[in-house]
């Protein structure tokens, strides 16, 4: 039986099982993708490994290119095991080079491009008949802030919504949600409000994936839990059109979904994303045999 060491890192959150999950096998570089898929099938997780200069980085379906969430909880987990010191690194991933920092106090930045925005036509009612939420809800923010489609590695429909209330009780209707994502072309549906419930912070955000789309995060009843890549687009847009007064602030998202995290943003000269992680399993995981490149014939 082949059995490696791995741990779970909840990331972008202070609460054991808060946050998004990551799983991270210190010593996986020689298993094969279909091996580490399985790994993160049992996790239900994202799993990074170390790989040359780098990370390699899959979930259930396959290799991501697009992983700030996997590439702060590798790091943060390299850090507490002594793996990695504190200061500023480039790693090699499916996405070219990226620049990470780890702080004295444990917590991890990521650098990520500017997101690019493009306004859509759809109507208001449909967005909220997506998003499980009352039109009203949307319209009163909408004259000032229209809904926006984000380009985060994913892209996604941002709509703004009056009140954390109207947030909380969001509730998805698959089929009006895969209607959207159709007529958008977009990969998730997000509501998000600037009632929030820390003072602290830029806005709520809920997010939500249409059955069978893919966008890089764990996905549980449609919703994601703390995504960091759509939190640093999205204070990315709002500070650049003026909509935000701070470039550094911090965003809320998982709370209603029972995973409570918080992914922090730079968004001045250049834009970082970044948080703390708990590390809440570690031991070991028995890795399947790699399948045979036998050809099976009928």
């Amino acid at each position: 039986m082949d059995t490696r060491d791995i741990s779970l890192v909840d990331v972008c959150t202070a609460e054991p099982t808060g946050g998004v999950p990551v799983g991270y096998l210190p010593a996986g570089d020689d298993l094969t993708d279909d091996q580490l898929r399985a790994v993160a099938g049992e996790l239900d997780a994202t799993v990074a490994t170390p790989e040359s200069d780098g990370l390699r980085v899959l979930d259930r379906t396959g290799p991501l290119s697009t992983h700030p969430h996997a590439t702060l909880g590798a790091v943060i987990r390299q850090f507490e095991r002594g793996d990695r010191e504190a200061g500023t690194h480039d790693l090699s991933t499916a996405a070219g080079t990226e620049t990470v920092e780890v702080t004295e106090d444990g917590g991890a930045w990521v650098e990520r491009p500017r997101p690019t925005a493009s306004g859509t036509d759809l109507r208001e009612q449909d967005i909220a008949a997506a998003l499980g939420i009352d039109a009203a809800a949307l319209r009163d923010v909408g004259a000032d802030l229209p809904p926006m489609v984000l380009s985060v590695g994913a892209d996604v429909l941002a709509a703004p919504v009056n009140f954390l209330e109207h947030v909380s009780g969001a509730s998805p209707d698959a089929g009006a949600l895969v209607d959207v994502a159709e007529q958008a072309g977009v990969d998730a549906v997000c509501g998000f409000t600037f009632d929030t419930l820390d003072d602290d912070v830029a806005c709520h955000v809920r997010t939500f994936v249409p059955p069978g789309a893919r966008v890089g995060v764990p996905t549980t009843d449609l919703e994601t839990p703390a995504w960091p890549a759509l939190a640093g687009g999205l204070v990315s847009h709002l500070y650049g059109t003026g909509t935000i007064e701070s470039a550094t602030t911090a965003v809320e998202q998982g709370h209603f979904r029972d995973r409570p995290g918080l992914v922090h943003v730079e968004a001045g000269e250049r834009l970082r994303v970044g948080g703390f992680g708990v590390t809440t399993l570690d031991g070991t995981v028995t890795v399947p045999p790699a399948a045979d490149d036998d050809i099976i014939e009928a």
